[in-house]
Formats: structure tokens, sequence, C-alpha cells
């Protein structure tokens, strides 16, 4: 019995329902040239629940549906965390680097007691964010 060699192309592997293919209408200029598409007003009007952050996504990337959407962010989010747990450096550009940093021991206080503590040497994941990021939003 003959082996075939993993023959795997984008549209056997794509997540069901996941079109892969660029809409033809739809051109993206490299560097962010493009004008980004309006982004929805938060319902609460402070924060995105996890179905209006996937809406958003959708919409901006031109996806078939939420739950693709949906699929594109987790496997975004677990990339990073392995990449992280690695002990890499994961740069978002345009928005910072985020990464892995070792803090050290110090000193604290109770605020309810007022006993002073010592807080344990730990690990803590750090986003730099970039020049342009802190023009556009500061």
């Amino acid at each position: 019995m003959a082996f075939k060699k993993n023959s795997c192309s984008t549209e056997k592997c794509a997540p069901k329902g996941m079109n892969l293919k660029a809409p033809s209408s739809k051109v993206v200029s490299p560097k962010g040239a493009a004008k980004q598409k309006k982004i929805t007003k938060p319902k609460n009007g402070t924060y995105y629940t996890q179905a209006e952050l996937y809406e958003c996504l959708k919409d901006c990337c031109g996806l078939e549906n939420r739950r693709v959407a949906r699929s594109v962010y987790d496997g975004f989010a677990g990339m990073i965390q392995s990449a992280l747990k690695k002990g890499y450096k994961v740069p978002l550009p345009g928005i910072g680097k985020i990464q892995v940093r070792q803090s050290k021991a110090r000193m604290g206080r109770n605020p309810a007691t007022g006993e002073i503590i010592r807080i344990p040497a730990r690990k803590r994941v750090r986003l730099t964010p970039t020049k342009a990021l802190k023009e556009a939003v500061l």
C-alpha cells in the first residue's frame, strides 16, 4: 500500500465555510493605505462584547460570517499564546510588541491593614505600544 504525500491546498485545509479567495471588488493596498472600514460603536458605549468583536472582525476583513471570524481570531490568539509560552517576542505591526518579562521581587503594603508585605518576583505579559499607536490614540 503506497502512501500519498500530504498535498494540502488552501481550500482543503481552510476551516469549513472560510472563503480564502480575496473578493474581486475589494483591493487592499500595502501599508494600510486603503481606507479603513467604519467600525461599529459598542452597544454599551465602553467596550465590545465578544459577539461585537467578531462582527467587527468579519466586516473589516470581509469574512463570510461570525463563526469564521471567531475561528480566525482563536487561531491568532492561540499562536500568540504558544509563542509567548516559548519565550518569543511577538511584534504586532501598527500596534506594538507583546512579550513576557520577569518582574523583580519588591516590598508592598496591604491597603486594608497597612501591613508591609513582600511581593515575589513573577513573569508578566507586557505590551509595548508603537509610537504610531500612541500618537493616534493619545
